[in-house]
């Protein structure tokens, strides 16, 4: 039926005529005008119902798609005699491996004269070991017909493999020996320190958002290791000392600081013999200090400006926000989809195509071990007034403060929640990836299986509260950049 619809409408668009102006189309007759009218309100009735039975489909089969391929009971769970803890996972959906070798450190665990290191030793791990030279861990990859790559956040470093599953033993004898390997040449050590000074000048220094962004970082907090970002102050990046620097990698590359996440086309007691060959050697390392230290409460409004040359200003609102692990944490991030997710929401509305002051917004919150920040970044249009922004970001707190959220707002908001999950779990890599995370950020990877669950258990009625909580005036800094010479 529906294309027969589809059919005359499309025979009718041959019966349209143009007023002289170009300005109208109008049908030959008013029969035809109403016959085409109905046609068209009810292929617009099948689009959208064909459109909601998909959406429908998706929120209900997918996860239960991946429920029945991605149970908690399928994860194979080993701990070594040192301290390696294995996740194991079949999906022989493709011939392929996806190995994440997750580290419990990350710029959290620096302290001042030291900050950027974890990051620096992320560059080093490609850089050889007595049994693979430089570049040799690289070439092999390929060779094998793998890919690899890495990355360094506050709370881990994590290093990511995919490849073939017959190359699975050669990788697991180069991941391994390069947990315990690193030679730290001294020539690569000063070539790779150059690197990273050069990625700090490009992707912060001569970034004025990035710059704004460290700044605001550092002022709003001020005990804690969060208080420098993962790429480390410049003065201490040109000043690491060799001996510091293996010394930080024998305590946290370890493998009692470490959990390997396996997922793809393998058999599990093969596997697993594989990792107690290459593995099972290595002594562990020295129990990694704790980290202690909180931060205080912020008792009033802090405040960033930055004057230089800049062709647009910019604009950064933070706020103190929970760890990941804290159940606020579900709630704000509910609100954040309402406020910055899509052209329908809160801030963009107001601030892009309503008031005009914007060419952009975004943040929200980042999944932390320990307490961080909610942000809020504007990309002001030019000569936009940076003080009519912060109002703005004011009044549409304080609405959702004062009357909260619209039941449509929550379930978008909750229907994007679901939807950014679970297509993470499409893939090997996103499960491998998403295992480990919850592993070292949750506290456990059986919290992955409930995540939704948090999510679904949120009421709406207290969000304002939640909102009143965090949003207050006197735990927030803003940050301004303005054009050196300039207006505000």
């Amino acid at each position: 039926m529906d294309h027969k619809i589809r059919d005359e409408l499309n025979q009718q668009k041959n019966e349209i005529w143009t007023s002289n102006d170009g300005s109208e189309l109008k049908f030959l007759s008013p029969e035809k005008a109403d016959r085409k009218e109905a046609l068209s309100m009810r292929w617009r009735e099948i689009k959208r119902g064909k459109r909601f039975f998909i959406f429908v489909f998706l929120l209900i089969a997918l996860p239960c798609l991946l429920q029945s391929s991605f149970r908690r009971e399928e994860i194979k769970v080993h701990q070594l005699e040192n301290g390696l803890k294995i996740l194991l996972l079949e999906d022989h959906t493709i011939p392929n491996i996806a190995l994440y070798t997750f580290f419990r450190v990350g710029s959290r665990n620096e302290r001042p004269g030291l900050t950027g290191v974890s990051h620096f030793i992320e560059h080093m791990m490609f850089n050889g070991t007595q049994k693979f030279g430089p570049g040799e861990f690289d070439r092999l990859m390929e060779f094998k017909g793998g890919s690899n790559n890495a990355y360094t956040s506050d709370d881990m470093t994590v290093y990511t493999d995919w490849f073939p599953a017959e190359a699975l033993e050669k990788i697991l004898e180069m991941e391994a020996d390069r947990m315990q390997g690193l030679i730290f040449d001294p020539q690569v050590f000063e070539s790779e320190r150059g690197v990273v000074a050069s990625e700090r000048r490009m992707s912060v220094e001569n970034n004025n958002e990035a710059l704004l962004y460290e700044n605001v970082r550092a002022t709003a907090i001020q005990a804690h290791p969060y208080h420098w970002d993962v790429i480390g102050w410049m003065s201490d990046i040109l000043s690491w000392r060799r001996e510091e620097v293996i010394a930080y990698y024998r305590t946290y590359y370890a493998p009692n600081n470490a959990v390997l996440v396996m997922v793809g086309d393998f058999q599990p007691d093969k596997a697993l013999e594989l990792i107690k060959k290459y593995y099972g050697s290595i002594k562990p390392g020295p129990p990694p200090p704790p980290v202690t230290t909180t931060e205080p409460p912020q008792l009033g409004p802090r405040r960033v400006e930055i004057r230089k040359e800049a062709q647009t200003p910019s604009f950064l609102l933070a706020f103190h926000a929970p760890r990941r692990a804290d159940p606020d944490f579900y709630g704000l991030s509910v609100l954040e989809k309402v406020l910055f997710h899509g052209e329908s929401s809160r801030l963009y509305r107001r601030l892009v195509r309503e008031e005009q002051l914007a060419i952009d917004i975004s943040g929200g919150l980042e999944e932390t071990m320990d307490p961080f920040l909610f942000l809020i970044f504007v990309k002001p249009r030019p000569g936009a007034d940076l003080s009519r922004i912060e109002k703005v970001i004011e009044e549409e707190l304080n609405k959702i403060k004062n009357q909260g959220i619209e039941p449509k707002e929550f379930e978008k908001a909750l229907n994007i929640i679901r939807s950014s999950f679970y297509r993470q779990l499409q893939t090997i890599s996103g499960k491998a990836n998403l295992l480990g995370w919850a592993e070292l950020i949750l506290g456990s990877y059986e919290k992955l299986f409930t995540i939704i669950d948090e999510y679904n258990a949120v009421k709406r009625e207290a969000l304002p509260a939640l909102a009143a909580r965090y949003f207050d005036e006197n735990k927030k800094t803003v940050g301004w950049l303005i054009p050196q010479g300039g207006e505000k």
